[in-house]
């Protein structure tokens, strides 16, 4: 799960833009309003397997990691290791292109019911974010083996993105402190992001609903990971970001607010 928050946060997929036009409601700088976003309520399940190995599988991808400390490939790109540091601790540390993305330690309490995580994420400009996030167990299983559901998602340094024009009706999205960079068109196209924490085999497509509103499918590999909704409020003033994903029992929804 929190390499889905992680990278969920950063809008990983979402990024660039030179241009700009005034009378666009999308067009301009936001800046995510935290307090007012509903983060809280996805899921990951997690299995311990034979070999000190461990599962993740939050419904659209899945990775298996010996928990050895040694940095290991996963689907998303980069790398994860684990380190055990008791029977109810591990710290997990997220690499990409080599450089540490984010480092946390992930803990279950005594009575095996909640699994809190605290971290820091390392950003491409060298900027730090604090997160901590509380899970619950649901359902059955025991130690690490379950499914964890979050109950309260905070950081120290919600994002900002930019939007402004692009080509002849799409836009594009930059996100300064990832330096990552994606301009698309609503023409139902595969359009890829640019920058170093991109996930490999990553794309996005974009539909226009109306002046107020489109839609973006992300993929990985081809397939569908994440089906979200922009949403421009009528003042112009409020951006709400509702993000699906596969597997997962509700959405995310960003509210962002204009610089």
């Amino acid at each position: 799960m929190i390499t889905r928050i992680a990278f969920a946060f950063a809008l990983a997929t979402l990024v660039s833009g030179n241009s700009f036009a005034a009378d666009d409601p999308f067009c301009g700088k936001w800046k995510l309003n935290f307090d007012k976003s509903k983060i809280a309520g996805q899921q990951m399940k997690m299995e311990e397997l034979g070999g000190n190995k461990l599962r993740f599988d939050d419904g659209s991808v899945t990775d298996t990691i010996v928990m050895d400390g040694t940095d290991q490939p996963i689907q998303n790109g980069g790398t994860m290791a684990l380190t055990k540091l008791g029977p109810n601790s591990i710290r997990m540390v997220i690499k990409r292109n080599g450089k540490v993305a984010s480092s946390m330690v992930h803990s279950i309490s005594d009575n095996g019911q909640i699994q809190t995580i605290k971290g820091t994420s390392t950003r491409p400009d060298g900027s730090t974010s604090d997160f901590n996030v509380e899970t619950k167990r649901v359902g059955g299983g025991s130690g690490w083996s379950g499914t964890w559901e979050s109950t309260e998602v905070k950081v120290t340094r919600p994002d900002e993105f930019e939007i402004s024009t692009y080509g002849d009706s799409g836009y594009s999205f930059y996100v300064p402190a990832y330096e990552e960079k994606l301009n698309f068109n609503f023409d139902g196209k595969d359009y890829t992001a640019t920058g170093p924490q991109v996930t490999p085999g990553s794309s996005s497509s974009a539909k226009r609903v109306d002046r107020q509103t489109f839609d973006m499918t992300e993929k990985l590999k081809g397939k569908a990971v994440a089906e979200t909704r922009f949403q421009v409020s009528s003042d112009d003033k409020t951006l709400t970001e509702t993000e699906h994903r596969p597997g997962q029992p509700k959405p995310m929804t960003f509210i962002y607010e204009r610089m």
